[in-house]
């Protein structure tokens, strides 16, 4: 048997003008056969290096943080300038797919796709062209509100500003609970208030200097809200529109609390999640929907995040995500996974031993260097913080509340110290909307930090099968004669990078 790369590039050529997919393969060429999809399709022999892909579930192959996007190359060979031709085509933020098959003598080829992603560029050296590569976690590294106020009103009448003050501005959104926000002012004649771009299920309370404002019946549209104001001391909400105006001048600085979704059940990390993504571009058969039920399965904490100002989707997923202590990524085939991070358990999809291993190393943590003995995690945080010009109305508890961005709980094992002497303290923030909640997220974390967990470095040799078990959040086994792993350890896998002409995996596993 023998091995061989192919790749299918999807390619705007202006000379159609459009898309069309070429094909290139390792070795001497390749002619798919009756049964490949496409049929009796040449692919030209181009590939030197069919791709160096480094993925991770965070940055530095940790555990925790902010998520890595996926970077790689493809190299193929130009000496010849046979490939000329593509210099004009359009390659970036188009897809490529990668397949490793196994050549057998009078059989079909089974094929493997061992990386479905993106292009950022093409670069033609004399010899070679070489094409960025990256992972589809690259299509949420972008702004994800792209709508922008108008700055078009007509005073009094109009919702958009006008050109003097937020013409530009990107609008507000709000994911699940909002505390203490500081809406948009929309319309400064009629003093109308935006605090999301998308219909609201409630706006519980507005407050002029800390102080709350009376809520009067809710508008039916925005013509409604514009022709009939609140009585002074109130504050009217047209709930479709994410607005609220309210009836008198304000003596300071206008805030709120206000919440998105009709039940808990909607806001939830994963639900959230789910949202950002589908807002973002993302398109719904790309988004595993077992993750998402599982993720509900796992935890129905409720969360909140309000974007205001540029943000990117991939932010915002990592904040709603990291609330619940989960990751997110894009599997070798190109879909969108999220999951909790656990402890590896269960029935591992390989078993690493000194056959399949061809360099390991125990290296330190890129986040949790120590073993943990506290966890202080934060919640419900306000979008400002007010801590002078408030309301004499205002109680000493609340001046207090409304001083800090978020509020605290804490979970500790101080017998962990009693083999650990330097354990540390995991700071933790999250957007979770209650302190039970908050509790048992950070009872959970100081539970999978406060024992002994290895972090290892290991390569393997890169066969069809490991490459079609192995993704970023698989749990595998790990068998050799070292630090009591000798009947097999669990670990999950926290970064890989692909080096398909070693024809090797470097895995980073945790557990």
């Amino acid at each position: 048997m023998s091995q061989i790369y192919i790749a299918e590039i999807t390619a705007y050529d202006p000379a159609l003008p459009g898309a069309r997919t070429l094909r290139y393969c390792t070795g001497t060429g390749y002619t798919s056969g009756a049964g490949d999809s496409p049929a009796h399709t040449f692919y030209e022999p181009r590939i030197e290096q069919p791709a160096n892909m480094q993925r991770s579930l965070a940055s530095g192959g940790g555990t925790r943080g902010a998520t890595r996007v996926g970077y790689g190359e493809l190299v193929m060979v130009n000496i010849d300038g046979g490939l000329d031709g593509l210099v004009d085509y359009g390659f970036d933020g188009l897809g490529i797919v990668i397949k490793l098959g196994t050549l057998r003598p009078w059989q079909s080829p089974v094929w493997t796709t061992v990386l479905q992603g993106t292009m950022a560029q093409a670069d033609f050296s004399w010899g070679q062209l070489t094409i960025s590569l990256r992972d589809r976690q690259a299509e949420l590294d972008k702004p994800l509100q792209t709508t922008a106020y108008a700055g078009n009103n007509a005073l009094p009448s109009g919702v958009e500003g006008v050109a003097g003050d937020i013409k530009g501005r990107e609008k507000p959104r709000l994911y699940g609970y909002g505390w203490n926000l500081e809406p948009v002012l929309v319309n400064t004649s009629r003093l109308i208030y935006q605090i999301s771009d998308a219909a609201l299920q409630s706006v519980s309370a507005v407050y002029d200097r800390g102080a709350a404002l009376t809520a009067g019946s809710a508008y039916a549209s925005q013509a409604d809200m514009e022709t009939n104001a609140p009585s002074a001391g109130q504050y009217r909400v047209w709930l479709a529109g994410g607005m609220f105006r309210i009836g008198s001048a304000p003596a300071g600085q206008i805030t709120c609390d206000a919440v998105d979704g009709s039940t808990s059940a909607d806001r939830t990390a994963a639900q959230l999640a789910k949202q950002i993504m589908l807002d973002a571009g993302i398109s719904a058969g790309d988004i595993s929907s077992s993750d998402v039920t599982a993720l509900d399965g796992a935890t129905a904490a409720e969360v909140g995040y309000w974007l205001s100002g540029s943000t990117s989707a991939k932010q915002a997923l990592d904040s709603v995500l990291g609330s619940v202590g989960a990751w997110w990524g894009v599997d070798r085939l190109g879909k969108f996974r999220l999951a909790r991070f656990e402890a590896p358990s269960g029935t591992p999809v390989a078993a690493l031993t000194p056959v399949e291993i061809i360099k390991i190393d125990r290296i330190a943590s890129s986040d949790a260097p120590n073993t943990v003995w506290q966890v202080n995690l934060s919640y419900k945080p306000f979008g400002v913080t007010q801590a002078s010009d408030l309301a004499g109305s205002v109680s000493a508890a609340r001046r207090a509340e409304l001083a800090q961005p978020s509020r605290k709980v804490t979970a500790s094992d101080i017998s962990v110290k009693t083999l650990h002497a330097l354990a540390d303290t995991l700071e933790v923030e999250t957007h979770l909307a209650d302190a039970t909640a908050a509790q048992t997220e950070a009872t959970r974390l100081l539970t999978l930090y406060k024992v002994r967990r290895d972090t290892l470095s290991v390569r393997v040799a890169l066969d069809a099968d490991l490459a079609s078990a192995v993704d970023l959040g698989s749990v595998v086994s790990v068998q050799v004669p070292r630090y009591g792993y000798n009947a097999g350890r669990l670990m999950r896998v926290t970064s890989i990078r692909t080096d398909l002409r070693g024809g090797v995996l470097d895995l980073t596993l945790w557990g």
